[in-house]
């Protein structure tokens, strides 16, 4: 009978498997986690910090770019397509999606405008607005609306073009290229709502609250996981919600004009005084109209603040403040320069206050 001969170096190598092992298997884990994209750096940061030693999330477009017709690289989209889930705001913002989204392969998408109960406010036309300022939006009870168009509210609070006696579905926005709505019927409701939700601590709440019973019931084996994350956000935009709303309480009468209409969710919430905007869509320049209307606006002498954002050259906004008195702000509404991650949503919700505060609050 013969026994097999020992390995002279088994122990050894028993032992170098078990290390290579050892650093392959949280790896291993690592990857065993579904894998979430989320398309912008406000709702990845949303996303992340429900998601956080549950899911693995992954940011689709830089923060550096604007999601409004964004073309996709060869690995982003390959980001996408390996993706268990996808999470977007939805058509109105991220137009470029629709088409790669209509192929589900057996993915998880969630729009967060058409899956979710959310608030959403009518998109508003450019130019210079109604004064209606002493209030504070309905956010903090956003669940008392009519919930008319696949669950969310329609709140008119007397900027939308519904003023002008037409359809809230039936007519194009105006999108900068000229002053008057052009008419037309159109069979889709892209653009009927305002799609920077992110702007709303009491959207964002929502979206939390309802996002995380998706994600609980999509994979309820990290469900304890995601519920503490969960609890831990709510906390956290409570707490940042009362120092904004503390900090920009002395400039809520101040009034002020933006360059692209981003900011309503973020002005309503706190009561503050938007007296117009120079265009909807920021890629397309106002007509001479809107320009010499915004000018006489500014002329009145009330307007404190005209801001522009980084990512645009402000020379129209200096056309419509030349000769005034009235100051150049910068608002970043979607955290150009941040970075990715659980905190990102937080520091540009920050910079916004801080940029309002500034700008309105001098002198």
């Amino acid at each position: 009978m013969h026994s097999r001969p020992r390995h002279p170096f088994g122990i050894s190598l028993t032992v170098s498997l078990l290390a290579i092992l050892g650093l392959l298997l949280p790896g291993m884990a690592m990857a065993d986690k579904p894998r979430i994209v989320a398309t912008i750096l406000p709702i990845h940061s949303i996303v992340a910090a429900l998601g956080e030693d549950a899911f693995e999330v992954e940011l689709l477009v830089p923060a550096t770019a604007s999601p409004h017709g964004y073309s996709m690289r060869p690995s982003e989209a390959r980001r996408l397509q390996n993706a268990d889930m996808v999470v977007w705001v939805g058509p109105d913002l991220e137009t470029f999606l629709e088409r790669p989204l209509r192929r589900a392969g057996g993915r998880e998408i969630i729009s967060l405008m058409d899956d979710l109960d959310l608030d959403l406010k009518p998109t508003r036309e450019g130019g210079v607005w109604e004064h209606h300022h002493d209030h504070r939006d309905d956010d903090h009870s956003h669940g008392n609306h009519d919930h008319g168009h696949n669950g969310h509210g329609h709140d008119d609070h007397g900027h939308s073009e519904d003023d002008h006696g037409h359809s809230n579905h039936d007519h194009h926005h105006d999108h900068g290229h000229h002053d008057e709505s052009h008419g037309h019927d159109h069979d889709h409701h892209h653009g009927d709502y305002d799609a920077h939700i992110w702007l709303s601590p009491a959207v964002v709440r929502a979206i939390t609250e309802q996002l995380a019973d998706k994600l609980m019931q999509w994979d309820p084996e990290r469900a304890e996981t995601v519920e503490a994350n969960r609890d831990a956000l709510l906390e956290r935009i409570d707490d940042l919600d009362g120092r904004l709303a503390e900090q920009l309480e002395p400039v809520r009468d101040q009034a002020f004009i933006v360059f692209h209409d981003a900011y309503q969710y973020f002005e309503q919430h706190y009561g503050l005084n938007a007296a117009g905007s120079i265009s909807i869509d920021p890629s397309r320049s106002p007509g001479p109209r809107r320009i010499s209307e915004l000018r006489e606006r500014v002329a009145d002498g009330d307007v404190v603040c005209l801001f522009t954002e980084p990512q645009f050259r402000p020379a129209l906004a200096e056309t419509v403040a030349e000769g005034t008195d009235t100051r150049l702000g910068v608002l970043d509404p979607v955290g150009a320069e941040l970075e990715p991650g659980t905190n990102a949503w937080f520091e540009l919700m920050q910079n916004m206050a801080d940029g309002f505060a500034d700008c309105l609050g001098k002198g």
